[in-house]
This record gives structure tokens, sequence and C-alpha cells, in this order.
């Protein structure tokens, strides 16, 4: 690119001398990058920022955080430490992952991927 044509993908500002990422080819700056590919965290449904540590899982995101990457049934940090998973959550022990699984979250507290925030709209 030319530096004067070297621009955000998605919202065509300037990138020369900034932080960009690059995605299958196209140049996208943080904050476009973030609206578009960001994940978001299993446990909470927030989206986990660039800057911030993530851990993932078969396609499942979480926060690297003891509140969110966590056992389901007891609530331990697994952070660390080895980790059974079952049902789409994770567990810290066999007796904690062969007791009777946790009621699942409801929708709007969990995604498995980004894209942005739901929309309410119903598919």
């Amino acid at each position: 690119w030319h530096l004067g044509h070297f621009c955000c993908f998605e919202c065509e500002g300037p990138l020369g001398g900034r932080r960009y990422l690059l995605r299958q080819g196209r140049p996208y700056c943080p904050a476009c990058d973030h609206a578009r590919h960001a994940h978001y965290c299993d446990a909470c449904g927030d989206p986990i920022g660039l800057e911030q540590g993530q851990m993932a899982y078969e396609g499942q995101h979480w926060h690297a955080l003891p509140g969110c990457f966590c056992c389901a049934a007891c609530g331990r940090p697994l952070l660390g430490l080895p980790f059974l998973p079952r049902g789409g959550q994770l567990f810290c022990s066999h007796r904690c992952a062969q007791g009777p699984p946790p009621a699942p979250r409801p929708p709007s507290a969990r995604r498995s991927w980004g894209g942005g925030p739901p929309s309410g709209k119903k598919w």
C-alpha cells in the first residue's frame, strides 16, 4: 500500500504509523476489528477486548479471569489448572462433573462467538 491509501477496510480511517490488525489480507483499526471479530465470554456474555486475556476451548471463549474461567458447579477458578469439559461447561474435578448438571444459562447471557451484541431479533 501507499501510505496515503493504507486505511482501515471497515471505516477507511488512516492506518499509517498506527496499530492495526490484518485479517484475510485486509487491515482493520483496533476498534473496527473488535466490533467485527470480538469473541464473547461464555460465562458473563461481555466482549473480550484485544488487550484482555482470554481462554478458549473447542470454540468457546472466556475472559482469563477467576470469575469467568471457573468450575460450573463450585465456582473454583480454573486458570492454570486442568479442567473437565461437559456439555459446554467446565468443571474442576470428576466429582463436580458427575453431579447434577447446572442449569443452563439463558441465551442472553451466553454467546459462543463474536459478531456484535445481540440485536434482539429472532431469526
